[in-house]
């Protein structure tokens, strides 16, 4: 599949006959002036709404259609409409240049617009896109001042770049020598440009300081029609100059600076060069100086040939022509479509014109007023175009090996006779030959083209690109990934080879885009590393490096395979001197555990972590498996060992906390059926208890006697034998204590031991009455005395 875009456009001018560049065949400037070239010579128009001091930009079709307008702020559609988001561009009226319109390479509907700010403001150099699909074909911005350099000067021009294909947009930077070239492609602009250090700095060296040199920002900026050179103006006085150099329209490299020095007006930042253009054919340069310092001089403004086969700045200067001296106050210049340069003579309703710009001397004839506007003004700028417009040369459409190539002359002339050599021995005689050439390489091609006795004789060098071929691609199987994201990464590099095969990777690419439509229109690639949540398909596009309109696609498919859906993680617990079985999920096709296993399960007989890796087996050719890793925290526990258990005892309501070691999770219970987690029972009464403390996974119980001390509040000796004895239990490891009762008036009756552990209510054998009883215990073992009340009941 291979689609190639390739539009490069011819200018030949036979006399009065004109194959013309309808791009720039409308120009709106001034306050409300116009001019259509679509019948050989301007015509003036009065329906634009642009009023703009000096920056401004148009753009037509290639049949001479307007297409829209701005002045670098607002954007005008054919019909002179505000487009509906036409509005807040941040380019400047008062800026040189403050706008210059791009057609997208390869693309009829979408449109670059480049604004620059004034004196070096914030805004600085961006870009806005127009799509003419939109508003029912009139156009509207969709993207909007997308900033690419600040501060910048006030200056941008454009030309074809050496492939045909593609444009520069050039400007300079404010404060430094850097020349910036832009490269706007099919896939669009590049935000790194080529800089190139070279010639005067424009402003101070400082960037911090308070700038002396604000007026530098002024001034054109050109290239010439053939894209080999690149003249700039620079005003602002006493370092006011114009720059001529050579410019490599391949790389968008500028070299061999020379400076026309102390030739412009300079005697304040109100003076200098300002306008500048080239001739058709490259020869001459035209340049326009301006002083206006009223407190020095009367105003005045210059016009000024120079001589550019000359091969130093003395020559030229030596060969320089003065065409114009006076009050006037011309500004900017442009080519035009017919071969001319117009002239701005500000405030006037007329333009001025050089009718033979390639002659040098006065025979270019400088015409003051020449051009109507039907009453409209003249201000300070013309709109700039590509310059590459103006260049005598043909139109190819294809230019990759193996397509037909198309040659044409844009706008025919009657009974004009052409003839094409091919630069392969092959000839043609048809006006708008199709020709197939059998090997890359660069050919010459001649034109001639003659009508009414006149004739010009074109000769371009045409490159034929290798066209690649995109060789069939296997299908990706990647294994989702075990993590969170729900994203299998594929590195589409090792797809590369495989669509190159044995063609050389320095001189074709391969990128991948998500839908074919993508791929064919170069826009959105992928990234290498491109991460997906379902299978699709992916299209690669391979593609020269030299010519991305040579290119062939192919795709392939991305299949995300299954991994093995299981629990990836389990704790486990092992008591002590046992052993354990882990068991992997059955039904998959293979088992790699950490221990070298390869079974289903396994058995260990200690803690720590274990891993098993699940595989399954998916029918691809070559088989791949998918894996999913699970891990087994294996924790040791081992039998209780109670250490201490302390009670607080005595009171309404006693407690008792349990102290262990051991190496399990552990429970606790005081009857062996319900058991707690917390190692402290509370509310509780006095006497005999057993704790019990469980290990939760199983490794064993132990229990434990314990005794919480107390007292009974009451007994009732009523020989019913219930309750008949009051008596406070002590452990059996503590022989030696008192207990002395007391009735309520401090006598006693009665001492309590171990051979006299109870009282049974009576005193000298008479029964003692229903009353509070006293009682003193005195602990031999803990040096402990506590006292309590009691009460006898009959």
């Amino acid at each position: 599949m291979k689609r190639t875009y390739i539009i490069l456009l011819l200018w030949l001018c036979l006399g009065h006959s004109v194959f013309a560049q309808g791009e720039a065949a409308n120009w709106y400037f001034g306050v409300n002036a116009g001019l259509n070239f679509n019948s050989g010579s301007p015509v003036a128009d009065l329906d634009g709404q642009l009023a703009t001091n000096e920056g401004c930009g148009t753009i037509s079709d290639a049949s001479g259609n307007l297409l829209f307008y701005t002045d670098g702020i607002s954007v005008w559609d054919k019909n002179h409409n505000e487009m509906p988001n036409g509005f807040g561009l941040l380019g400047d009226p008062s800026s040189t240049q403050s706008g210059i319109i791009m057609p997208l390479p390869g693309s009829e509907t979408i449109y670059y617009v480049f604004t620059t700010d004034s004196s070096a403001g914030d805004n600085g150099f961006k870009y806005s896109i127009v799509d003419m699909t939109l508003n029912n074909g009139l156009g509207d911005v969709t993207v909007k001042n997308e900033e690419l350099l600040t501060p910048s000067t006030e200056k941008v021009t454009a030309v074809k770049h050496a492939n045909g294909i593609d444009y520069w947009i050039i400007t300079h930077g404010w404060s430094n020598r850097e020349f910036l070239a832009y490269r706007l492609t099919p896939q669009g602009i590049n935000v790194n440009p080529v800089i190139t250090e070279i010639g005067s700095v424009h402003g101070n060296d400082d960037p911090t300081a308070f700038d002396q040199n604000i007026a530098n920002t002024i001034g054109y900026l050109k290239v010439s029609p053939d894209g080999s050179r690149i003249a700039s103006a620079k005003f602002g006085g006493a370092n006011s100059n114009v720059e001529i150099f050579d410019f490599n329209d391949n790389s968008g490299v500028l070299s061999n600076p020379i400076a026309i020095n102390g030739v412009f007006y300079d005697s304040s930042t109100a003076s200098g060069a300002y306008g500048v253009e080239f001739s058709p054919d490259g020869n001459l340069l035209y340049v326009t100086d301006k002083d206006f310092d009223f407190s020095v001089n009367e105003p005045g403004s210059r016009l000024f040939q120079f001589d550019l086969t000359q091969n130093n700045a003395n020559d030229i200067i030596d060969t320089s022509v003065l065409l114009y001296d006076g009050s006037n106050e011309l500004g900017g210049l442009q080519l035009a479509i017919d071969g001319k340069i117009y002239v701005c003579n500000s405030e006037k309703t007329a333009l001025d014109v050089i009718e033979n710009p390639n002659e040098q001397g006065i025979g270019c004839s400088y015409q003051i007023g020449a051009i109507d506007l039907g009453g409209r003004l003249v201000k300070l700028g013309l709109p700039p175009f590509v310059q590459s417009l103006f260049n005598p040369t043909f139109n190819i459409n294809n230019s990759c090996l193996g397509n037909a190539t198309n040659f044409e002359l844009v706008s025919t002339v009657d009974n004009a006779n052409v003839s094409w050599d091919f630069g392969d021995g092959t000839t043609s005689s048809d006006q708008s030959p199709t020709h197939l050439y059998d090997s890359p390489g660069t050919y010459t091609v001649v034109v001639n083209a003659s009508v009414a006795g006149q004739s010009v004789t074109i000769t371009e060098d045409v490159i034929i690109y290798d066209n690649p071929v995109a060789n069939s691609v296997s299908d990706f199987y990647q294994c989702q990934p075990q993590n969170e994201s729900g994203l299998t990464t594929f590195n589409l590099q090792t797809k590369v080879g495989e669509v190159l095969g044995p063609q050389d990777s320095s001189t074709f690419s391969v990128l991948f885009f998500n839908s074919e439509a993508n791929a064919i229109a170069g826009f959105s690639t992928l990234d290498l590393d491109y991460s997906i949540e379902n299978s699709q398909v992916v299209y690669a596009r391979i593609q020269n490096n030299f010519n991305s309109s040579c290119y062939d696609i192919t795709s392939f498919n991305l299949f995300i395979l299954d991994r093995p859906d299981i629990v990836e993680e389990e704790t486990l617990s092992i008591c002590e001197g046992d052993t354990l079985n882990l068991n992997a999920e059955e039904g998959f096709d293979g088992y790699e555990w950490s221990t070298g296993d390869s079974t289903t399960s396994i058995e260990i007989n200690e803690a720590g972590t274990y891993t098993v890796e699940v595989f399954q087996n998916h029918q691809t050719t070559p088989q791949i498996s998918c894996s999913t890793l699970k891990v087994f925290n294996v924790e040791a526990s081992s039998v209780v060992t109670i250490t201490d258990i302390e009670t607080d005892e005595w009171q309404r309501r006693n407690s008792i906390t349990v102290s262990v070691e051991g190496s399990g999770d552990y429970e606790f219970s005081l009857d062996g059926l319900v058991y707690q987690d917390a190692n402290i029972f509370s509310n509780l009464g006095y006497g005999d208890f057993i704790v019990y403390v469980r290990d939760k996974n199983g490794c064993g119980i132990i229990t434990q006697d314990v005794l919480v001390l107390g007292y009974p509040k009451f007994f009732t000796p009523n020989s019913d034998n219930s309750n008949p004895y009051w008596t406070i239990k002590l452990p059996p490891d503590e022989p030696n204590f008192e207990i002395l009762i007391f009735d309520r008036y401090g006598k006693k009756l009665v001492t309590l031991s171990r051979e006299l552990p109870y009282w049974d209510g009576t005193y000298n054998g008479q029964l003692m009455p229903t009353s509070d009883y006293w009682f003193l215990l005195k602990r031999e073992n803990t040096s402990e005395t506590i006292s309590g009340h009691f009460t006898l009941k009959r």
